[in-house]
Protein backbone atom coordinates (compact mmCIF):
# COMPACT_ATOMS: atom_id res chain seq x y z
CA UNK A 1 0.00 0.00 0.00
CA UNK A 2 1.38 3.22 -1.16
CA UNK A 3 0.84 6.01 1.44
CA UNK A 4 2.67 8.69 -0.65
CA UNK A 5 0.66 11.72 -1.87
CA UNK A 6 0.49 12.05 -5.62
CA UNK A 7 2.84 13.86 -7.46
CA UNK A 8 -0.07 16.12 -8.93
CA UNK A 9 -1.36 17.04 -5.26
CA UNK A 10 2.17 17.98 -4.82
CA UNK A 11 2.72 19.99 -7.73
CA UNK A 12 -0.85 21.64 -7.37
CA UNK A 13 0.30 22.94 -4.09
CA UNK A 14 3.33 25.30 -4.74
CA UNK A 15 1.80 26.38 -7.51
CA UNK A 16 -1.28 27.73 -5.39
CA UNK A 17 0.92 28.84 -2.68
CA UNK A 18 3.04 30.83 -5.77
CA UNK A 19 -0.33 31.95 -6.32
CA UNK A 20 -2.05 33.14 -3.16
CA UNK A 21 1.55 35.01 -3.22
CA UNK A 22 1.53 36.49 -6.13
CA UNK A 23 -2.50 37.53 -6.52
CA UNK A 24 -4.37 37.09 -3.60
CA UNK A 25 -1.76 38.69 -0.55
CA UNK A 26 -1.49 41.91 -2.13
CA UNK A 27 -5.78 42.46 -2.25
CA UNK A 28 -5.73 41.29 1.49
CA UNK A 29 -3.31 43.62 2.05
CA UNK A 30 -4.86 46.31 0.26
CA UNK A 31 -8.32 45.17 1.67
CA UNK A 32 -7.51 44.41 5.28
CA UNK A 33 -10.45 45.91 6.68
CA UNK A 34 -12.05 42.23 5.41
CA UNK A 35 -10.19 40.71 7.73
CA UNK A 36 -9.67 42.00 10.48
CA UNK A 37 -11.25 42.38 14.04
CA UNK A 38 -14.35 44.27 12.75
CA UNK A 39 -14.42 42.30 8.77
CA UNK A 40 -18.08 41.63 9.69
CA UNK A 41 -19.35 44.94 9.66
CA UNK A 42 -16.95 46.06 6.91
CA UNK A 43 -18.22 43.34 4.55
CA UNK A 44 -22.02 44.05 4.68
CA UNK A 45 -24.38 46.76 4.56
CA UNK A 46 -27.29 47.56 6.95
CA UNK A 47 -29.33 45.08 5.21
CA UNK A 48 -26.54 42.34 5.76
CA UNK A 49 -25.65 42.37 2.06
CA UNK A 50 -22.09 41.89 1.07
CA UNK A 51 -20.81 45.58 0.01
CA UNK A 52 -19.75 45.94 -3.62
CA UNK A 53 -15.84 46.42 -2.89
CA UNK A 54 -15.72 42.96 -1.56
CA UNK A 55 -17.58 41.17 -4.20
CA UNK A 56 -15.50 42.91 -6.69
CA UNK A 57 -11.98 41.22 -4.77
CA UNK A 58 -13.79 37.80 -4.90
CA UNK A 59 -14.52 38.08 -8.07
CA UNK A 60 -11.32 39.20 -9.34
CA UNK A 61 -9.56 36.58 -7.47
CA UNK A 62 -12.10 33.68 -8.88
CA UNK A 63 -11.48 34.76 -12.62
CA UNK A 64 -7.56 34.87 -12.02
CA UNK A 65 -7.90 31.41 -10.57
CA UNK A 66 -10.02 30.19 -13.25
CA UNK A 67 -7.54 31.25 -15.42
CA UNK A 68 -4.56 29.68 -13.88
CA UNK A 69 -6.79 26.64 -13.63
CA UNK A 70 -7.31 26.15 -9.97
CA UNK A 71 -10.95 27.29 -10.09
CA UNK A 72 -12.64 23.78 -11.59
CA UNK A 73 -9.72 21.81 -11.28
CA UNK A 74 -11.91 18.62 -10.15
CA UNK A 75 -14.22 18.90 -13.02
CA UNK A 76 -13.41 16.83 -16.38
CA UNK A 77 -11.15 18.42 -18.71
CA UNK A 78 -13.60 18.23 -21.48
CA UNK A 79 -15.94 21.33 -20.06
CA UNK A 80 -12.62 23.28 -19.16
CA UNK A 81 -11.76 21.57 -15.83
CA UNK A 82 -7.90 20.02 -14.46
CA UNK A 83 -9.29 16.80 -14.45
CA UNK A 84 -8.00 16.00 -11.07
CA UNK A 85 -9.26 13.11 -8.46
CA UNK A 86 -10.72 13.25 -5.48
CA UNK A 87 -7.72 12.34 -3.85
CA UNK A 88 -6.09 15.31 -5.42
CA UNK A 89 -8.77 17.76 -4.73
CA UNK A 90 -9.12 16.92 -1.02
CA UNK A 91 -5.26 17.33 -0.38
CA UNK A 92 -5.01 20.17 -1.88
CA UNK A 93 -8.51 21.57 -0.07
CA UNK A 94 -6.62 20.43 3.16
CA UNK A 95 -3.49 22.63 2.20
CA UNK A 96 -5.66 25.68 1.43
CA UNK A 97 -7.64 25.61 4.78
CA UNK A 98 -4.35 25.66 6.56
CA UNK A 99 -3.91 29.07 6.58
CA UNK A 100 -5.55 31.97 8.61
CA UNK A 101 -8.77 33.57 8.02
CA UNK A 102 -8.07 35.46 4.15
CA UNK A 103 -9.44 35.30 0.05
CA UNK A 104 -8.16 32.58 -0.15
CA UNK A 105 -11.23 30.57 -0.19
CA UNK A 106 -12.50 31.56 -3.15
CA UNK A 107 -9.69 30.05 -5.05
CA UNK A 108 -11.49 26.83 -5.13
CA UNK A 109 -15.00 27.79 -5.93
CA UNK A 110 -17.00 26.95 -3.45
CA UNK A 111 -20.58 26.28 -3.10
CA UNK A 112 -20.67 29.58 -5.98
CA UNK A 113 -18.49 27.48 -8.24
CA UNK A 114 -18.61 24.71 -10.71
CA UNK A 115 -20.18 21.36 -9.40
CA UNK A 116 -20.36 17.82 -10.97
CA UNK A 117 -24.20 17.97 -11.08
CA UNK A 118 -23.85 20.26 -13.84
CA UNK A 119 -22.28 17.42 -16.02
CA UNK A 120 -26.11 16.32 -16.40
CA UNK A 121 -26.27 20.18 -18.60
CA UNK A 122 -27.42 19.42 -22.34
CA UNK A 123 -25.07 21.08 -24.85
CA UNK A 124 -27.19 24.74 -24.77
CA UNK A 125 -27.30 24.18 -21.18
CA UNK A 126 -23.46 24.00 -20.78
CA UNK A 127 -23.10 26.97 -23.54
CA UNK A 128 -25.34 29.32 -21.30
CA UNK A 129 -24.90 27.99 -17.85
CA UNK A 130 -21.38 25.74 -17.36
CA UNK A 131 -19.28 27.32 -19.62
CA UNK A 132 -19.48 30.83 -17.77
CA UNK A 133 -19.24 28.88 -14.69
CA UNK A 134 -15.60 27.50 -15.27
CA UNK A 135 -14.59 30.91 -16.59
CA UNK A 136 -15.23 32.35 -13.35
CA UNK A 137 -17.62 34.47 -15.02
CA UNK A 138 -20.98 34.25 -12.81
CA UNK A 139 -21.71 32.30 -9.92
CA UNK A 140 -24.73 29.85 -8.44
CA UNK A 141 -25.94 28.15 -5.63
CA UNK A 142 -27.81 24.77 -4.78
CA UNK A 143 -30.84 25.28 -3.73
CA UNK A 144 -32.04 21.94 -1.56
CA UNK A 145 -32.62 22.79 1.93
CA UNK A 146 -36.25 23.73 3.07
CA UNK A 147 -37.20 25.26 6.21
CA UNK A 148 -38.87 22.73 7.34
CA UNK A 149 -36.79 19.88 5.49
CA UNK A 150 -32.92 20.77 6.54
CA UNK A 151 -31.70 16.74 6.52
CA UNK A 152 -34.72 15.29 5.14
CA UNK A 153 -34.87 16.96 1.39
CA UNK A 154 -37.08 14.19 -0.40
CA UNK A 155 -39.88 15.87 2.34
CA UNK A 156 -39.38 18.74 0.45
CA UNK A 157 -42.77 21.12 0.10
CA UNK A 158 -41.54 22.87 -3.18
CA UNK A 159 -43.27 22.14 -6.49
CA UNK A 160 -42.92 22.96 -10.24
CA UNK A 161 -46.30 21.75 -11.97
CA UNK A 162 -46.92 21.19 -15.53
CA UNK A 163 -49.21 24.41 -17.20
CA UNK A 164 -49.03 23.67 -20.96
CA UNK A 165 -45.35 23.87 -21.77
CA UNK A 166 -43.91 25.36 -18.73
CA UNK A 167 -43.39 24.56 -15.41
CA UNK A 168 -44.72 26.64 -12.62
CA UNK A 169 -42.44 26.48 -9.41
CA UNK A 170 -43.50 27.27 -5.67
CA UNK A 171 -41.66 27.11 -2.58
CA UNK A 172 -38.80 28.49 -0.38
CA UNK A 173 -35.51 27.64 0.08
CA UNK A 174 -33.38 28.30 3.03
CA UNK A 175 -29.55 28.62 4.40
CA UNK A 176 -28.68 29.02 0.59
CA UNK A 177 -24.73 29.51 0.03
CA UNK A 178 -24.28 32.52 -2.41
CA UNK A 179 -27.97 32.67 -2.90
CA UNK A 180 -27.52 36.78 -2.32
CA UNK A 181 -25.28 36.96 -5.50
CA UNK A 182 -26.30 33.61 -7.69
CA UNK A 183 -26.69 34.64 -11.73
CA UNK A 184 -28.65 31.33 -11.46
CA UNK A 185 -30.01 28.72 -9.42
CA UNK A 186 -30.34 24.73 -9.17
CA UNK A 187 -33.66 24.48 -7.72
CA UNK A 188 -34.64 21.56 -6.81
CA UNK A 189 -38.85 20.78 -6.71
CA UNK A 190 -41.74 17.87 -6.38
CA UNK A 191 -42.53 17.21 -9.83
CA UNK A 192 -44.58 13.80 -8.96
CA UNK A 193 -44.72 11.21 -6.70
CA UNK A 194 -45.59 11.56 -2.60
CA UNK A 195 -43.52 13.15 0.40
CA UNK A 196 -40.44 10.98 1.21
CA UNK A 197 -40.07 9.62 -2.65
CA UNK A 198 -36.27 9.97 -3.58
CA UNK A 199 -38.29 9.74 -7.14
CA UNK A 200 -40.20 12.47 -8.25
CA UNK A 201 -37.87 15.42 -7.59
CA UNK A 202 -36.54 17.59 -10.41
CA UNK A 203 -33.72 20.22 -10.37
CA UNK A 204 -34.05 23.71 -12.55
CA UNK A 205 -31.72 26.02 -13.44
CA UNK A 206 -33.42 29.21 -12.99
CA UNK A 207 -32.13 32.53 -13.91
CA UNK A 208 -31.95 35.19 -10.78
CA UNK A 209 -33.89 37.44 -13.49
CA UNK A 210 -36.24 35.15 -13.90
CA UNK A 211 -40.06 37.21 -12.50
CA UNK A 212 -40.74 35.14 -8.76
CA UNK A 213 -37.57 34.32 -7.97
CA UNK A 214 -36.46 36.76 -5.38
CA UNK A 215 -34.23 36.72 -2.28
CA UNK A 216 -36.67 36.82 0.80
CA UNK A 217 -33.87 37.47 3.38
CA UNK A 218 -30.25 37.13 4.08
CA UNK A 219 -29.33 35.13 6.92
CA UNK A 220 -27.30 36.36 10.01
CA UNK A 221 -25.23 33.31 10.97
CA UNK A 222 -22.45 33.03 13.32
CA UNK A 223 -18.75 32.67 12.30
CA UNK A 224 -19.27 32.31 8.63
CA UNK A 225 -18.40 34.82 6.01
CA UNK A 226 -21.80 37.52 6.63
CA UNK A 227 -23.95 38.09 4.18
CA UNK A 228 -23.57 34.99 2.29
CA UNK A 229 -26.48 32.61 2.88
CA UNK A 230 -30.17 33.26 2.62
CA UNK A 231 -33.62 32.78 2.18
CA UNK A 232 -34.74 31.85 -1.37
CA UNK A 233 -38.47 32.56 -2.75
CA UNK A 234 -40.11 30.90 -5.49
CA UNK A 235 -43.88 32.74 -6.39
CA UNK A 236 -45.25 31.60 -9.45
CA UNK A 237 -41.92 31.02 -11.14
CA UNK A 238 -42.53 29.72 -14.96
CA UNK A 239 -39.88 27.76 -16.70
CA UNK A 240 -39.83 25.57 -19.58
CA UNK A 241 -38.51 22.20 -20.30
CA UNK A 242 -34.98 23.57 -21.31
CA UNK A 243 -34.12 24.34 -18.13
CA UNK A 244 -34.52 20.94 -16.29
CA UNK A 245 -31.01 19.45 -15.46
CA UNK A 246 -30.77 16.05 -16.31
CA UNK A 247 -34.29 13.72 -15.96
CA UNK A 248 -37.26 14.98 -15.10
CA UNK A 249 -38.17 13.33 -11.37
CA UNK A 250 -34.05 12.24 -11.02
CA UNK A 251 -32.95 15.12 -9.87
CA UNK A 252 -32.45 13.95 -6.16
CA UNK A 253 -30.79 10.69 -7.61
CA UNK A 254 -28.35 12.97 -9.60
CA UNK A 255 -27.33 15.43 -6.51
CA UNK A 256 -26.92 12.47 -4.34
CA UNK A 257 -24.18 11.31 -6.95
CA UNK A 258 -21.57 13.90 -6.17
CA UNK A 259 -22.36 14.42 -2.47
CA UNK A 260 -20.05 11.71 -1.30
CA UNK A 261 -16.96 13.81 -2.87
CA UNK A 262 -18.48 16.90 -1.25
CA UNK A 263 -18.01 15.45 2.04
CA UNK A 264 -15.10 14.24 1.83
CA UNK A 265 -14.11 17.80 0.72
CA UNK A 266 -15.61 19.04 3.64
CA UNK A 267 -13.62 16.65 5.85
CA UNK A 268 -10.43 17.68 4.29
CA UNK A 269 -11.22 20.88 5.08
CA UNK A 270 -11.63 20.16 8.97
CA UNK A 271 -8.61 18.57 8.63
CA UNK A 272 -6.59 21.84 7.27
CA UNK A 273 -8.19 23.84 9.74
CA UNK A 274 -7.33 21.86 12.43
CA UNK A 275 -4.12 21.96 11.67
CA UNK A 276 -3.48 25.31 11.25
CA UNK A 277 -5.34 25.60 15.15
CA UNK A 278 -2.55 22.88 16.02
CA UNK A 279 0.38 25.26 14.49
CA UNK A 280 -1.11 28.14 16.58
CA UNK A 281 -1.42 26.50 19.45
CA UNK A 282 1.87 24.37 19.66
CA UNK A 283 3.52 27.87 18.88
CA UNK A 284 2.34 29.55 21.89
CA UNK A 285 2.61 27.23 24.03
CA UNK A 286 6.12 26.92 23.59
CA UNK A 287 6.46 30.54 23.90
CA UNK A 288 4.42 31.47 26.63
CA UNK A 289 6.02 31.22 29.96
CA UNK A 290 4.85 30.93 33.64
CA UNK A 291 6.38 30.20 36.43
CA UNK A 292 9.57 30.17 34.91
CA UNK A 293 8.99 27.73 32.25
CA UNK A 294 6.79 27.28 28.41
CA UNK A 295 3.40 26.06 29.26
CA UNK A 296 3.96 23.48 26.42
CA UNK A 297 6.34 21.84 29.01
CA UNK A 298 3.28 21.27 31.62
CA UNK A 299 1.73 18.15 30.96
CA UNK A 300 -1.93 19.67 31.02
CA UNK A 301 -1.07 21.46 27.77
CA UNK A 302 1.34 19.02 26.30
CA UNK A 303 -1.00 16.22 26.49
CA UNK A 304 -3.73 18.15 24.86
CA UNK A 305 -1.72 18.92 22.03
CA UNK A 306 -0.70 15.49 21.46
CA UNK A 307 -4.16 13.86 21.74
CA UNK A 308 -5.26 17.06 19.08
CA UNK A 309 -1.98 15.90 17.12
CA UNK A 310 -2.97 12.19 16.90
CA UNK A 311 -6.78 13.24 16.19
CA UNK A 312 -5.34 14.91 13.45
CA UNK A 313 -3.60 12.06 11.82
CA UNK A 314 -6.24 9.86 11.78
CA UNK A 315 -8.96 12.24 10.28
CA UNK A 316 -6.09 12.71 7.68
CA UNK A 317 -5.85 9.67 6.64
CA UNK A 318 -9.58 8.38 7.22
CA UNK A 319 -10.54 11.34 4.33
CA UNK A 320 -7.77 10.05 2.24
CA UNK A 321 -8.77 6.31 2.78
CA UNK A 322 -12.10 7.27 1.29
CA UNK A 323 -11.37 9.32 -1.19
CA UNK A 324 -8.95 6.77 -3.03
CA UNK A 325 -12.13 4.37 -2.37
CA UNK A 326 -14.23 6.66 -4.83
CA UNK A 327 -11.35 6.93 -7.01
CA UNK A 328 -10.90 3.34 -7.79
CA UNK A 329 -14.81 2.94 -8.36
CA UNK A 330 -15.15 1.14 -4.62
CA UNK A 331 -18.44 2.20 -2.74
CA UNK A 332 -17.37 4.27 0.10
CA UNK A 333 -20.79 5.55 1.61
CA UNK A 334 -19.67 4.46 5.19
CA UNK A 335 -16.13 6.17 4.83
CA UNK A 336 -17.55 9.14 3.49
CA UNK A 337 -20.01 9.87 6.26
CA UNK A 338 -17.16 9.39 8.95
CA UNK A 339 -14.82 11.27 6.95
CA UNK A 340 -17.13 14.13 7.83
CA UNK A 341 -18.28 13.17 10.78
CA UNK A 342 -15.20 13.27 12.00
CA UNK A 343 -13.47 15.83 10.35
CA UNK A 344 -16.27 18.70 11.63
CA UNK A 345 -15.95 17.05 14.98
CA UNK A 346 -11.85 17.72 14.72
CA UNK A 347 -12.66 21.59 13.69
CA UNK A 348 -14.58 22.02 16.89
CA UNK A 349 -12.18 20.44 18.64
CA UNK A 350 -9.20 22.21 17.67
CA UNK A 351 -10.83 25.20 17.80
CA UNK A 352 -11.50 24.70 21.67
CA UNK A 353 -8.32 23.32 22.55
CA UNK A 354 -6.54 26.33 20.62
CA UNK A 355 -8.93 28.52 22.93
CA UNK A 356 -7.65 26.93 25.94
CA UNK A 357 -4.01 26.97 25.22
CA UNK A 358 -4.00 30.68 24.23
CA UNK A 359 -6.48 31.46 27.70
CA UNK A 360 -7.67 34.93 27.21
CA UNK A 361 -5.51 35.59 24.69
CA UNK A 362 -7.02 33.45 22.71
CA UNK A 363 -10.85 34.68 23.81
CA UNK A 364 -10.18 38.23 22.26
CA UNK A 365 -10.33 39.25 18.60
CA UNK A 366 -6.48 40.65 18.45
CA UNK A 367 -5.89 36.81 17.12
CA UNK A 368 -8.00 34.73 15.01
CA UNK A 369 -8.64 32.03 17.28
CA UNK A 370 -12.32 33.08 18.69
CA UNK A 371 -13.18 33.44 14.59
CA UNK A 372 -12.21 30.25 14.26
CA UNK A 373 -14.21 28.85 17.10
CA UNK A 374 -17.17 30.92 15.54
CA UNK A 375 -16.72 29.42 12.41
CA UNK A 376 -15.98 25.60 13.37
CA UNK A 377 -19.53 24.87 14.47
CA UNK A 378 -21.21 24.96 11.66
CA UNK A 379 -19.16 22.10 10.02
CA UNK A 380 -21.34 19.92 12.35
CA UNK A 381 -24.23 20.99 10.63
CA UNK A 382 -24.20 21.49 6.89
CA UNK A 383 -23.82 18.48 4.39
CA UNK A 384 -25.86 15.85 6.69
CA UNK A 385 -25.35 16.75 10.30
CA UNK A 386 -23.83 14.75 12.95
CA UNK A 387 -26.46 13.04 13.06
CA UNK A 388 -27.31 11.84 9.84
CA UNK A 389 -23.25 11.02 9.04
CA UNK A 390 -24.10 8.33 12.24
CA UNK A 391 -27.39 7.12 10.53
CA UNK A 392 -25.54 6.41 6.91
CA UNK A 393 -22.45 4.97 8.95
CA UNK A 394 -25.01 2.91 10.90
CA UNK A 395 -27.33 1.82 7.51
CA UNK A 396 -23.74 0.72 5.83
CA UNK A 397 -22.89 -1.41 9.08
CA UNK A 398 -26.32 -2.82 9.38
Amino acid sequence: MDFSEPSEAIQIRKAIDEFIEREVAPLEREHDRFLGEDYERHIVDDDHRQVPEYRDVVAEIRQKSAEAGFYGMSMPVDVGGGGVDVLTRSIVGEHVSNRPPGFHSAILGGAGGPTPILLACDERQREEYLDPLMEGEITTCFALTEPDHGSDPHYMDTTAERDGDEWVINGEKYWITNGPYADFAMVFARTSGDDGDYDGITCFLVDEETSGYSVDRIHRTMGLTPGDQCALAFNDVRVGDEQVLGEVDRGFQTAMDWVGGGRINIAATGVGKAQYLLDKATDYASSRETFGKPIGHRQGISFQLADLATEVEQVRWLYRYAAWKLDNGERARKEESMAKLRGAELYNEAADVAMQVHGGSGFMKDLPIEREYRSARVFRIFEGTDEIQRRTIARELI
